[in-house]
């Protein structure tokens, strides 16, 4: 419960936080009246703070009726409530937000609502944001096949036409098609994923296109889908080739007409989205498998990127080790050309992800004040005790997945979490593994 009857000095800096916050934070009394509105909240509505003061909330705050239900229901909750929505601005245009609502008391004694409202566009920015070298944010490489892929980025990033990323696991396919985002013209709209791999039929179903009210008519039922929230932005599919079937038949009447119906609701939503997806197998082996629809991989399938291996571009692993030093904070280290060697020899099978962890494991062995990374500075798996590296398979044989799985999880308490990370693989993929090991 948050109160706001502050002493003159706890108003003032609360005043302060306010203006300063980028956070939209909007109070409603228990009257449904909007007793504070600041400029970040104004951002998001489009109404100016004080136009917004002793008007109705869902006036100032519009939003799909049953979703205004939910928030109103945190008066009566002790953890309050969460949700996403599309908000009207006043001009007459849709934002994504995200929307967190708590119980105060206001002066009468009695529970209004406090409403923080984040903008999703600008949190996906944030989160998507190059880092500070120029070129192409996190994607790094001068190898030829990667300045292809560059100039690639650039002819299709201002289209609308879904694309499709191969690539092997760690390469960087997520970074690939949020960089497709940032150069286009959507660039200031929302960027959403859906990690389809990690979910269950009916959750990825769910995800995707949002969930109306169930049968008990309870208000609380009622989520957006992730292609509602993208709207005006793109979606980004992960591991699209786990898609159930029933789900791929949705998204095709998606993507041929625009439109599409939550979850037990028959009203149909008008979207546009960009939809990008990512695999780490070529989607036509799993068509010709019947696992995948064939019309659905036509209508993905008409822009294609691959995203080379880091064992067919050993020339940028300097560049890239540079690179995660610098995200580190340890850009004073320094690797020695022994070590290099170690690195530009090894087969990477988890790709820039592993050589990313392995950086991290030698950043932390390091001591501060500027030192020196020799090959005994990075995971042993990479060298043998002479300090030249064993050659591995970069595509291990299932029964050999299966062994390296169960010792990482032996090494790791079954932690699948750590495993994953110590495999320089995601979740999703470790589960991927799993699953085709039959474990």
């Amino acid at each position: 419960m948050v109160a706001l009857d502050l002493e003159p000095l706890s108003a003032e800096i609360f005043r302060a936080w306010l203006s300063a916050t980028q956070d939209g934070a909007i109070a409603v009394d228990a009257d449904g009246m909007v007793v504070l509105h600041n400029g970040a909240a104004s951002r998001v509505t489009g109404i100016a703070p004080p136009s917004a003061i002793g008007r109705p909330w869902r006036d100032v705050l519009k939003l799909d009726t049953h979703l205004a239900d939910i928030l109103w229901e945190a008066r009566s909750r002790t953890e309050g409530m969460h949700t996403t929505a599309q908000i009207l601005c006043a001009q007459g245009n849709l934002r994504s937000a995200d929307l967190q609502a708590n119980a105060w008391t206001d002066r009468t004694g009695r529970n209004g609502v406090l409403i923080v409202v984040r903008d999703l566009a600008v949190l996906c920015r944030q989160r998507i944001a190059p880092a500070n070298r120029p070129g192409y944010g996190s994607l790094v490489g001068q190898h030829p096949r990667m300045l292809a892929l560059f100039d690639q980025i650039d002819a299709l990033a201002p289209s609308d036409a879904p694309v499709i990323i191969e690539g092997e696991t760690g390469t960087g396919k997520e970074l690939a098609a949020q960089l497709i985002h940032a150069r286009s013209d959507r660039a200031e709209r929302p960027f959403m994923v859906v990690h389809c791999s990690a979910l269950s039929a009916s959750a990825v179903e769910a995800e995707m296109f949002g969930t109306s009210r169930g049968s008990n008519g309870n208000p609380a039922h009622v989520t957006m889908g992730r292609l509602e929230l993208a709207h005006t932005g793109s979606l980004l599919l992960d591991e699209v080739g786990a898609l159930p079937m029933a789900t791929q038949a949705r998204l095709l009447r998606f993507l041929t007409a625009g439109e599409l119906e939550r979850v037990g609701d028959e009203a149909v939503r008008r979207v546009d989205v960009r939809i990008l997806a990512t695999t780490t197998r070529p989607l036509l082996e799993a068509v010709r498998a019947g696992r995948f629809r064939e019309d659905l991989f036509y209508r993905l399938k008409v822009v294609k990127l691959e995203i080379p291996p880091l064992r067919e571009r050993l020339s940028d692993v300097p560049e890239l080790v540079d690179h995660f030093l610098a995200r580190a904070g340890r850009s004073e280290l320094a690797v020695a050309p022994a070590a290099l060697g170690v690195l530009q020899t090894y087969r990477w099978p988890g790709n820039v992800r592993e050589l990313e962890n392995a950086v991290k494991v030698a950043a932390a062995s390091a001591r501060t004040g500027g030192s020196i990374l020799g090959p005994e500075c990075f995971p042993a798996d990479l060298r043998d005790p002479n300090g030249t590296r064993p050659l591995r398979s970069a595509a291990p044989m299932k029964e050999d997945r299966r062994a390296q799985l169960l010792r990482a999880l032996s090494s790791h308490g079954g932690n699948r979490t750590a495993a994953a990370r110590a495999l320089g693989i995601g979740r999703a993929t470790f589960y991927r593994w799993w699953r085709d090991a039959g474990l």
